[in-house]
């Protein structure tokens, strides 16, 4: 019984987050009404009220689905750069039309510094380039590739005829092992 209430929770979640991620498309978070959001998504006030408090607190979680998901995946993976990179753009690829938003329409100006101080990417970065490279030298190394990765993951998502996330993830974990 149990499993059943969790799954229609999880569809009433997902049902809500496509309706935001539509609706953002035509309008930024800050006219997106709580009213027009529930019927998008066939949900009624209340309900979208039982899990969130806002628009905001919604697109809150969908990030959050985002930097868990990259968290996880380098946890995982720690040791293989394209590995994470490929799953990484996998997911991406999986959910482009959120993606696409949250990196190009400034739905949130803040999501490139949430998803850079994630400390799973900090330590698996600064890990595999300790050794040799003094704190300093390794702070900025690790700017210049989370940054550049971020920039080129860009480029490829705005991309029409991207290349697959095998091919992208050969690329940019080239470019990184370059930097040993």
């Amino acid at each position: 019984m149990e499993k059943r209430e969790d799954r229609r929770v999880a569809m009433t979640k997902r049902m809500l987050k496509d309706a935001l991620t539509d609706m953002l498309r035509k309008t930024d978070i800050y006219h997106v009404s709580i009213r027009e959001l529930c019927q998008k998504a066939d949900v009624n006030r209340t309900t979208f009220y039982k899990y969130y408090g806002s628009q905001f607190d919604l697109l809150s979680d969908m990030e959050k689905d985002l930097l868990d998901f990259l968290s996880k995946t380098i946890t995982e993976h720690a040791a293989n750069t394209e590995k994470i990179v490929q799953t990484a753009c996998e997911y991406l690829q999986e959910h482009l039309e959120f993606v696409r938003l949250i990196i190009n329409n400034n739905v949130d100006p803040m999501f490139p510094q949430k998803l850079f101080s994630l400390d799973v990417m900090r330590k698996a970065t600064l890990h595999k380039f300790s050794g040799s490279l003094d704190e300093d030298t390794l702070e900025y190394l690790f700017n210049y590739i989370t940054y550049g990765a971020y920039r080129i993951i860009c480029m490829w998502l705005n991309k029409e005829q991207r290349e697959s996330p095998e091919q992208i993830s050969v690329l940019l974990s080239r470019f990184i092992q370059q930097q040993k």
